[in-house]
């Protein structure tokens, strides 16, 4: 899964996250979390970046491997001994093009509706806080 911290609706950062079991997340169980004592430096550090609940935090939903096939069909796979990627992120400094390069990979997200659990509310909630940029 891919989950993208935006500035203002443009690509920035992705966080990428995989395992080989089915993934569940409950936005709710997350948000009681949030609220608790013990995450409240957790949740003040989320408040500072703009995300103020777990609808904020899960809505930053960016794709699953269906969703990114098609963005990555035709790409070289990176090794260890390939050097390939650090060269081109080498010519590619100061080029901001994170933009383009977002909207290209989330052409094909959808909502993916079995991956969040949680109330009827919270998940209309974030069905309607999830948005994929599209081309201009």
């Amino acid at each position: 899964m891919v989950f993208a911290n935006t500035v203002n609706g443009q690509g920035y950062d992705v966080v990428l996250l995989g395992q080989v079991e089915p993934t569940k997340i409950d936005v709710d169980k997350l948000q009681k979390k949030l609220d608790s004592p013990e995450y409240a430096r957790l949740a003040q550090s989320l408040r500072e970046i703009g995300l103020y609940s777990a609808t904020d935090l899960m809505a930053t939903y960016a794709g699953n491997v269906a969703d990114l096939k098609p963005w990555t069909m035709d790409a070289m796979i990176n090794r260890d001994r390939n050097l390939r990627l650090q060269y081109l992120a080498g010519m590619s400094l100061n080029t901001y093009t994170a933009d383009p390069i977002y909207i290209n990979m989330t052409a094909h997200s959808r909502y993916p509706e079995n991956l969040f659990v949680g109330s009827d509310a919270t998940l209309d909630a974030l069905r309607r806080a999830i948005h994929f940029p599209s081309a201009r």
